[in-house]
């Protein structure tokens, strides 16, 4: 079978030809009028042929390039639905601005990163990390300030614990005003400052907590809050980060990412790097209102003022695609009720597709906290072809709680590879996360915590009928080039570092691929344009190393990526 181009193709033409030719592979398509190929015919952007290779090999022009796959698998590009790809970028050491501790996987090798980039930091800078290894830490704890000030004494320091919780060393705690007399914060954002044994602060500030310091240390540097992190870095060095991050993403064959939280300085780089064409991959924005550092009133003011685009506005490569709101992280509330659902309601009324971080799995109660309000928003105002996401998909596990989310329209966007690696911290550190309160409420042992943290049940959602997409959480956890299926492997077999979490709640190979691929374009509303192999489809392809359909299960994991095609160019090669 043979999907023909759009245009007439003379034998021997070579100005209608196509520019490039791949034969001789093993294609899934993912489009069920043509499952299997063995060849693709790319024409500018455009994919033009896909089908055998005695027909595609017909089409070549003098000029068409031919490249020989060798029975190796191909794809349609990779996608990620939950990154913070600037983020990302700025811990690259090549951009030069943040300590990359992301592999490293004991504090003796955090510490030693951080003393060497403190001897390049002048006094009274800050030195800031990426966020740290999501596995289990050598010696079974967090750093503190003791093993951080003997090297730093002069510089304040801020390691990226997790997306909300951070730790710094006593420098910094001076900075943000936080000594043994300063009280936990009780209204949301809630959170706790971890003490040592006499009371004194440890540097380890969850939750609400590291929200207070960062409000103090944005009125010591004279600048707004925003979503996520705190520093504020030359747009120069924000393109760089968008370019260095980009690299790794399509050494990994993802093509497409959304960024989810993005700032008003961040946006305008992402603009300057599209317009500059420095952008190397597609990218959906979605927009980060810092709405936990803000009364319930000012929400609502600035969802009602704000008058610029909203979403599905942009072209090919850089576009606008909602709205981000974080509810509760391991039971600390980023909100209280009424302004959780004041929120959603405001935000629904001014047309805001919502991507929506409910919970960990220890908080059911947050997931039946954000249903209710989006089905009284939905009476006001359907939601149901606007594509709400539940992100990460922790703590959707009841049967009702699915049905609800299926019924009201939205896509689950689920991220395995973020499950692999941290049930390993909740597993193997179960103590210790215990001892400083990392999850609000107790909970009763290693496997319990693991499973109620990082659980996926992709089998329930499938058969439920819901949408599920994947992706990574991406700087939360780092994408590794040598295992850039890793993810793919979790979702098909369960396993974690920690063990298989949820027995028989597996997806299958295709399941898997399409969560990555034609689903994560549905989501963004870009399945006609991309997501599988297919004529007038954009030219975003992968050649793996082996056949991620067939190969045994173990192999996944050690899939290389051979080569990235994005909009018709070879964009990477091992």
């Amino acid at each position: 079978m043979n999907q023909r181009p759009r245009h007439p193709v003379a034998a021997g033409a070579t100005e209608l030809a196509p520019d490039l030719i791949l034969r001789s592979g093993r294609v899934a398509t993912l489009d069920p009028a043509l499952p299997e190929a063995e060849a693709v015919a790319v024409l500018g952007e455009r994919i033009v042929a896909v089908g055998s290779d005695a027909d595609i090999r017909r089409l070549a022009g003098a000029r068409t390039r031919v490249v020989d796959l060798r029975g190796n698998r191909a794809i349609p590009g990779l996608m990620d639905n939950h990154t913070h790809y600037l983020l990302g970028g700025l811990d690259s050491p090549e951009v030069g601005v943040k300590v990359n501790i992301a592999w490293a996987q004991s504090i003796a090798e955090i510490v030693e990163a951080i003393r060497r980039k403190v001897a390049d930091t002048p006094p009274g800078e800050w030195v800031v990390t990426s966020p740290m290894f999501r596995g289990a830490l050598a010696e079974g704890r967090f750093p503190t300030r003791h093993d951080l000030d003997p090297v730093s004494p002069d510089n304040p320091v801020y390691i990226f614990q997790s997306g909300k919780n951070i730790i710094v060393n006593s420098y910094a705690l001076r900075m943000a005003g936080i000594g043994s007399d300063t009280a936990d914060p009780k209204e949301p954002p809630e959170g706790h400052i971890v003490r040592d044994p006499d009371g004194e602060p440890t540097g380890h500030l969850i939750a609400g907590a590291a929200d207070r310091a960062r409000l103090r240390w944005w009125e010591q540097l004279g600048k707004p809050p925003k979503m996520w992190d705190f520093l504020f870095f030359p747009q120069e060095k924000q393109i760089q980060a968008l370019e260095s991050q980009g690299r790794t993403y399509l050494a990994c064959g993802v093509v497409a990412v959304r960024d989810m939280g993005v700032s008003a300085d961040e946006v305008d780089a992402y603009t300057a790097a599209r317009q500059q064409g420095r952008l190397p991959v597609r990218t959906d924005l979605v927009l980060g209102l810092p709405a936990r550092y803000l009364a319930t009133e000012e929400v609502e003011r600035r969802l009602r003022e704000y008058f610029g685009p909203k979403q599905a506005i942009g072209d090919e490569w850089l576009r606008l695609g909602g709205l981000k709101l974080v509810v509760q992280n391991d039971g600390w509330w980023a909100y209280s009720p009424d302004k959780l659902r004041r929120f959603v309601l405001e935000a629904n009324r001014q047309g805001w597709t919502l991507a929506i971080h409910v919970s960990s799995g220890t908080a059911p109660e947050a997931t039946r906290m954000v249903l209710d309000a989006l089905e009284e928003a939905d009476k006001e105002a359907p939601i149901g072809r606007r594509r709400f996401s539940y992100e990460h998909g922790f703590g959707l596990t009841d049967a009702h709680d699915v049905a609800r989310v299926m019924a009201l329209g939205m896509v689950v966007a689920s991220s395995p590879l973020l499950a692999y690696f941290g049930a390993a911290r909740s597993f193997h550190m179960h103590a210790a996360m215990g001892r400083i309160r990392l999850s609000k409420e107790a909970v009763a042992d290693p496997w319990t915590r693991a499973a109620h943290d990082w659980g996926l049940p992709f089998r329930d959602w499938l058969e439920a009928g819901l949408t599920v997409t994947a992706g990574t959480d991406n700087p939360a956890v780092a994408y590794d080039p040598d295992h850039p299926l890793l993810g793919i492997y979790h979702a098909v077999t369960g396993e974690t570092l920690a063990g298989v979490l949820l027995p028989g709640k597996a997806a299958s190979r295709e399941e898997a691929l399409r969560m990555w691929t034609i689903n994560n374009a549905y989501a963004v509303f870009q399945e006609s344009r991309r997501g599988s192999i297919k004529v007038g489809k954009l030219a975003d392809l992968v050649v793996l190393s082996d056949d991620v359909l067939t190969c045994p299960d173990e192999r996944i994991k050690d899939i290389k990526v051979l080569m990235t095609i994005i909009n018709g160019r070879l964009a990477y090669e091992r």
